[in-house]
């Protein structure tokens, strides 16, 4: 994918911009955007320059590190309802179980125990700092495309 003057052509690069933005935009559209990203970059990166390359490697490790942080925000927020659904059914009588009478729950008997704020926290610590790591990793990326500079020692930045 280079020119005769060895530089990279410009389809190839507009093909890495369009996947930082994707990267980007995934934010904004529940990660859809991120799979299709991580799919070019795949398919991209052994036909790539190694400077074009490293864009795709770094376009590759932005995506797994969103993944690994939403699957840990999933993870939490998970085993938060799980443990609210436990403190519902430990509030209720048996007896209003198995009774064809509506059940009443008292919210105020619920508790918020440790357990179940600090997987809440983790949800929202994970989800903020994935969130945030969509849109700065891939604005960084495209900044360093746009000047012409590789990612990482590899590259010859």
């Amino acid at each position: 994918m280079q020119s005769v003057d060895g530089r990279v052509s410009d389809s190839a690069r507009s093909l890495a911009i369009i996947n930082y933005a994707l990267l980007f935009s995934s934010v904004f559209f529940a990660g859809v955007p991120a799979v299709i990203a991580a799919v070019i970059a795949y398919s991209q990166r052994d036909d790539a320059t190694p400077q074009l390359a490293s864009h795709h490697d770094f376009q590759i490790r932005i995506f797994w590190v969103a993944f690994g942080l939403a699957l840990a925000a999933g993870v939490c927020f998970l085993g938060a309802m799980l443990n609210l659904v436990g403190e519902v059914y430990q509030v209720t009588s048996l007896d209003a179980w198995s009774s064809r009478e509506q059940v009443h729950v008292n919210l105020a008997d619920i508790v918020f125990d440790r357990t179940l704020v600090a997987l809440l926290v983790g949800t929202g610590l994970f989800s903020a700092l994935g969130g945030l790591w969509l849109m700065i990793a891939p604005a960084i990326g495209f900044i360093r495309l746009a000047s012409g500079r590789g990612m990482g020692h590899s590259a010859g930045s």
